[in-house]
């Protein structure tokens, strides 16, 4: 046998012996479900909750926004294993999202300057390629390049020092009287609470019709901003 065909073998080797070793230690479904509604866990995901709704409240604390929905989903997945490429890197992550709706009105560039003070302020750390210039840049150019053409709109994204996770922020202009309201770079919508479907374990989750909200509480408005953010709050890796 060749060096070539050597190496080969040893890799094969070495391939299905992982595979065999995460697919034994692979949780089961009640082993998996217990863990993510165990009191340790779910004190992990109150206390992120926390963290993630006194941070976005400061951030959307800004004058000229009104507060009008928040959606927010705890979500857990079982790792699960795969023939061909192994694992997920875990076999139990849990992370929890919040997206916090909020109306405005009048000039919607003094708006996000606004929301980037509150975000400075408390403490959070701009990303370089979607700070306030970014945004201000676009309303400079009218949204479109010199040939014309339709622009990606940005947004606000921050780092949280020490944390590990960002806090994002989004925007649609004159919002209402848009057909299209997932053009790119618009604000995120709220998803649909999902199944619990193997490998999800654990959900908990309260969305937002994004069609009420714009025939009702928003319709008062001229603007919708949105802050989100979103944490993985427990983890469990596979056994070295």
């Amino acid at each position: 046998m060749t060096a070539r065909h050597l190496v080969a073998a040893a890799t094969a080797t070495a391939l299905v012996l992982t595979l065999t070793a995460c697919g034994s230690d692979a949780p089961t479904r009640e082993e998996a479900s217990r863990e993510a509604q165990s009191a340790a866990v779910r004190q992990a995901s109150a206390s992120s909750a926390e963290q993630i709704s006194i941070l976005l409240s400061d951030v959307g604390r800004a004058a000229p926004l009104r507060p009008v929905a928040v959606a927010t989903r705890d979500i857990c997945h079982a790792g699960d294993t795969n023939v061909l490429w192994g694992h997920d890197e875990y076999r139990l992550s849990c992370s929890l999202s919040e997206i916090r709706y909020l109306g405005a009105d009048g000039d919607l560039l003094k708006v996000l300057r606004e929301v980037d003070k509150h975000a400075r302020a408390a403490g959070l750390v701009p990303h370089t390629d979607s700070a306030i210039e970014e945004i201000e840049g676009y309303y400079a150019a009218n949204g479109r390049t010199e040939d014309g053409l339709l622009l990606p709109r940005p947004g606000l994204g921050y780092s949280v020092p020490g944390q590990g996770w960002t806090v994002q922020v989004g925007w649609s202009q004159d919002w209402v009287a848009q057909a299209e309201w997932s053009r790119l770079g618009g604000p995120p919508s709220s998803q649909p609470v999902p199944d619990l479907t193997w490998p999800t374990v654990f959900v908990e989750a309260r969305s937002v019709d994004l069609d009420a909200l714009r025939d009702g509480p928003l319709r008062r408005h001229e603007h919708i901003v949105t802050v989100s953010s979103r944490i993985t709050y427990h983890e469990v890796p596979w056994p070295a």
